[in-house]
């Protein structure tokens, strides 16, 4: 059996371990954990598998089962089915799942630092003086609880990559940017928020998560005699400016004078 298909069966056999375990009878459920312990070792599927490939809840669920832990393992498909948070603790860098009921969990099962995501909500945006866009929302790294939390908006150039930082005032309501897009200059610049706790940092593109007030019709503010900038919803609902210059307008006197010297 190959790794690859050594672990598709691994995750198979771990997916059942959901509501539809919790619906068995007592005994029909040590007989399930008792079955899938046989195929881990003496079916060799634990030793074969790549156990890094799963999600951390599947790699927990394989421990309990190889350790016979059948009340931890009750418990742990239970908690999961109700929504209840797991606690983390950051090491190094990482970040790790904690279970209170749990002893001797190999760390690199306990390893949930890939799965962590970045909560974020756009709450307003809009023109400030000249060519300053206030931004305000909030952004916080999942499951990692810290005192701080440091906020910061980024401007990224579509085609090269380019990036301006802003950083955000952040509190417990929430972050406040004022983004400075005369820095920009010309181009197609997408919108991320980036949030960084306890030396975790996840960043994602803004605004496809919304407050109810947040308006998506495109702002537009001239930046200069000849630039102007545009703040609007591209169609995967994600913050973007446009930068660009526009045609300087000819005064009408000139327009005259130019009609009649070509006469």
């Amino acid at each position: 059996m190959t790794p690859d298909s050594a672990t598709s069966l691994l995750r198979d056999l771990l997916r059942l371990y959901d509501h539809r375990f919790l619906d068995l009878d007592a005994a029909a459920r040590r007989g399930m954990a008792a079955g899938t312990r046989r195929m881990l070792a003496d079916g060799g599927l634990a030793d074969a598998a790549d156990r890094s490939a799963l999600p951390a809840a599947y790699r927990m669920r394989a421990f309990c089962i190889r350790n016979g832990l059948q009340d931890e393992l009750e418990r742990l498909v239970r908690d999961e089915v109700e929504g209840v948070e797991v606690g983390t603790v950051v090491v190094g860098g990482r970040v790790y799942a904690v279970y209170p009921y749990l002893r001797g969990v190999p760390r690199q099962d306990a390893d949930v630092t890939d799965e962590i995501g970045l909560d974020h909500r756009l709450d307003a945006v809009g023109w400030q003086g000249g060519g300053r866009l206030r931004v305000r929302g909030h952004a916080a790294v999942q499951r990692v609880q810290a005192r701080e939390t440091k906020v910061a908006l980024i401007l990224r150039e579509r085609r090269s990559g380019v990036e301006h930082h802003f950083p955000a005032e952040s509190d417990e309501a929430g972050f406040t940017a004022c983004v400075d897009v005369t820095d920009a200059g010309p181009g197609r610049w997408d919108v991320f928020v980036a949030a960084e706790a306890l030396g975790i940092r996840r960043e994602a593109r803004c605004g496809t998560v919304r407050g109810p007030k947040v308006g998506t019709d495109p702002q537009r503010r001239l930046l200069g005699p000849s630039t102007e900038a545009t703040v609007y919803f591209t169609r995967g609902d994600h913050l973007a400016i446009t930068v660009k210059s526009t045609p300087r307008r000819v005064p009408m006197h000139v327009r005259m004078l130019h009609r009649l010297i070509r006469r």
